[in-house]
């Protein structure tokens, strides 16, 4: 709140050359509001929210089997299971620089440890945001099942210990039981509304398409910005939306 106090007060020196707001208390608290509504989550995990651990949620910043900050390679994920309501969802991925390395996709669900599927990515990749379609690869997800997905960056011909790896978990909820936390008021825009019901992959699919129609729109990118820093992905966030 005193980060908040401090955006109004500089807002009111700025807006109305009062150095002191204090004789106008009634539109500081306006000026809070304000600030407050624009810092406020769009993305609400649904509850209740499984643990932010590696296994049951997003793994990245690091080589394979291991941790640390500053991975080129990382999911557009939270760091608990994400869900969808799409049968045959996309998946977004970040490269902080490009690579001509092996990039490699893994898709596993929670009933095998054999791969749904295992596939090489289009390589070179250019620094930015990428996509996988599911429905391109004829995967279709089932209702109520964990999944588990990877991109590896292969440092080498064969796959080592040196290879980068970045994934998170998808869940797809039945279409029935995600609609009443559909209700939202209807001006929020369906970015929002699938954000705020916990559909993460659906919000993030959504937004991205919009940036893919309208690349030269930035506003696009700080609304996907948001979303991201809800979901704890910092870097990426940056990336999109330098404020």
């Amino acid at each position: 709140m005193k980060s908040l106090k401090a955006v109004a007060a500089i807002l009111l020196v700025l807006v109305v050359g009062i150095p002191n707001p204090a004789p106008v208390a009634g539109f500081e608290q306006g000026l809070l509001r304000l600030v407050a509504v624009e810092e406020a989550p769009i993305y609400i995990p649904r509850r209740p929210v499984p643990p932010p651990i590696a296994s049951r949620g997003r793994v990245g910043s690091g080589v394979r089997g291991g941790g640390g900050e500053g991975s080129p390679l990382l999911p557009l994920a939270p760091d608990h299971v994400g869900f969808t309501i799409e049968e045959r969802p996309s998946l977004y991925w970040y490269l902080s620089q490009g690579t001509s390395s092996v990039l490699i996709f893994t898709l596993r669900d929670d009933r095998s440890i054999t791969p749904l599927i295992e596939t090489k990515l289009q390589s070179p990749a250019q620094t930015g945001v990428h996509r996988i379609s599911l429905k391109d690869l004829g995967i279709a997800l089932e209702v109520g099942v964990q999944y588990r997905w990877y991109v590896t960056m292969q440092e080498g011909a064969e796959a080592s210990s040196k290879d980068i790896v970045a994934g998170g978990a998808i869940e797809r909820l039945d279409l029935l039981e995600a609609l009443p936390h559909l209700e939202v008021p209807k001006t929020e825009d369906k970015v929002y509304r699938l954000a705020a019901a916990g559909i993460w992959y659906d919000a993030i699919r959504l937004i991205s398409e919009l940036i893919e129609a309208s690349p030269n729109d930035p506003s696009l990118r700080c609304k996907r910005a948001r979303l991201l820093r809800d979901g704890n992905l910092q870097e990426i966030a940056k990336y999109d939306c330098k404020e």
